[in-house]
């Protein structure tokens, strides 16, 4: 979304993985594990910011605007789901 910064990204990434956080594998590309719940998470404050703005009768900010986008991107994107046995 733009949020985040690369090197932060892959700063909180290192620190997360040395800490033993377990939704990531120790190494290797990490959004096959994160890359549905992140699809979740970004429609859900996509629209928790168009409710938000629509109660108050205004347009989107600079940072709502940008997962409103997201959220149009990914709409357009395959999914990223790792092979295996449903859970």
């Amino acid at each position: 979304a733009g949020l985040l910064a690369p090197e932060d990204w892959s700063t909180f990434l290192d620190a997360y993985r040395s800490a033993g956080g377990p939704a990531v594998p120790a190494d290797g590309d990490p959004w096959p594990a994160l890359d549905v719940p992140a699809r979740a998470l970004t429609v859900q404050t996509a629209a928790v910011a168009l409710a938000k703005c629509a109660a108050e009768q205004r347009d989107p900010d600079e940072h709502e605007q940008l997962m409103i986008e997201s959220c149009a991107r990914i709409a357009t994107l395959p999914p990223e789901l790792a092979t295996g046995p449903a859970s």
